[in-house]
């Protein structure tokens, strides 16, 4: 079946609602979903994925932990990164409005390519945005965007992070990812964009190369547009699936209910 955008994130943010994850997170989290899938990082399969470590009590239980010049230290406790990601953005933004540069580092939650998301809003804010962590394969994934790119680009293995390490300064947090775990995720915003292009610059260099495997902004950009143009394609076993869940919101009226009314204006 084909659905364009607007369907697909009223049908994910059911799901978000069904979970107990409050509106604005629940917004949040469809909105992640959705451009992911728009984009071609397989958003619903994610979403299928993390549906279990969706739960209320990890939102009220999200701390932070410690703060050290400009490094913010969060525990996710188990909290899926679909919603974390985005609330990390939005936390980073809030610090960049003091400060040139905000490292934020989330630990004990998942982790997956919808992180370009939260790194792609960043961007849209005109600050630059990096995303490291460790896939199930323990291979390091950096996520990089910027205000003068369409979309972010992924370089991932061995020689990315050699080439991010050696490119990064102190202020972007040189050498903090070294012990990242496969339950975390570190994310830094900063104003300081040419840094971010100057490591984009080299890994474009390298990846021609051959070092690695580079996922490019313009491959992304053409994948929205077609799939938001033309409607996107999905499964309509997924589909069903996900109704399924988002069903568990919609309460069965009563003969109360029809007599007092419902939305904002009921008494």
């Amino acid at each position: 079946m084909r659905v364009s955008f607007v369907e697909l994130f009223i049908h994910c943010k059911k799901v978000f609602r069904a979970r107990g994850i409050p509106y604005g997170c629940a917004d949040d989290g469809a909105g992640v979903v959705t451009w992911s899938e728009f984009i071609g990082l397989d958003g619903l399969h994610v979403l299928q994925q993390e549906i279990p470590n969706m739960h209320p009590p990890g939102m009220e239980s999200v701390a932070l932990l410690v703060e050290d010049s400009g490094l913010f230290r969060f525990d996710g406790y188990k909290q899926s990164a679909i919603i974390l990601g985005k609330l990390m953005a939005d936390y980073a933004l809030a610090m960049a409005e003091t400060r040139e540069t905000v490292r934020v580092h989330m630990q004990n939650t998942t982790r997956s390519h919808l992180l370009a998301q939260p790194a792609h809003y960043i961007a849209s804010r005109n600050k630059g945005c990096l995303i490291n962590y460790k896939t199930k394969h323990g291979s390091p994934m950096w996520i990089l965007s910027t205000p003068e790119i369409a979309y972010p680009i992924f370089a991932e293995g061995t020689r990315a992070e050699e080439i991010m390490q050696h490119n990064l300064t102190a202020e972007l947090g040189q050498y903090e990812t070294t012990n990242l775990s496969s339950d975390d995720f570190w994310l830094v915003c900063t104003t300081e964009t040419n840094l971010i292009t100057s490591c984009i610059r080299n890994l474009r260099h390298e990846a021609r190369l051959g070092a690695f495997y580079l996922t490019e902004s313009a491959k992304l950009k053409a994948t929205f547009e077609k799939n938001y143009n033309n409607g996107l394609e999905i499964d309509d076993h997924i589909w069903k699936q996900l109704d399924q869940i988002g069903s568990q919101t919609l309460v069965e009226a009563t003969e109360e209910s029809r007599l007092r009314g419902a939305g904002e204006m009921a008494p």
